[in-house]
């Protein structure tokens, strides 16, 4: 039996049910937006401040790819704490530059101001990947709450308290 199609007017995608109702992507525009037409992603607000990763060459560094480039701000936390485990700034979960890329406790290099091209040493610090990701997406969700395109559905606020990310992670 074929479904439906969406409820809005000029959308010819399947509703997300048997009876009558939005697509799912109108429907999560609404749940996430308030309204099935708002498109945060459009929106022009941002909370990256541009991102402004520079790469070097780094020849022989231990962070520089294959073809001897490396991020700037990789290579000045390696030069600053060294190799091997270190805790998480945020959340004490233990990091190691050593764990490949898709890794759940690869390191990874956190700004704590959010600017990527301000790579002093004390503005670096070493984070767990859910850390790091959480702090990215809160900063966007609360630039986007803001501007009037998230509305009390967030669902990306739970991601700011790290002991919350932890208990569970340890129930899962």
């Amino acid at each position: 039996m074929n479904k439906p199609t969406c409820t809005l007017p000029g959308c010819d995608k399947p509703s997300r049910s048997n009876a009558p109702s939005l697509c799912p992507m109108h429907y999560h525009r609404a749940y996430r937006h308030g309204d099935p037409h708002k498109v945060a992603h459009h929106s022009g607000v941002t909370a990256s401040y541009g991102r402004r990763y520079k790469r070097q060459s780094a020849k022989g560094h231990p962070v520089a790819d294959a073809n001897g480039m490396a991020y700037v701000h990789r290579v000045v936390l390696w030069d600053t704490i060294g190799p091997g485990e270190h805790p998480c700034y945020h959340c004490k979960r233990i990091v190691s530059w050593d764990n490949g890329k898709g890794h759940p406790d690869v390191l990874q290099v956190d700004h704590l101001n959010n600017h990527g091209d301000d790579n002093r040493p004390e503005n670096l610090v070493p984070a767990c990947k859910e850390c790091n990701t959480a702090r990215g997406a809160q900063r966007r969700s609360d630039a986007l709450r803001e501007a009037g395109f998230w509305s009390v559905n967030d669902t990306v606020a739970t991601l700011r308290d790290p002991e919350q990310r932890r208990r569970a992670r340890v129930a899962a």
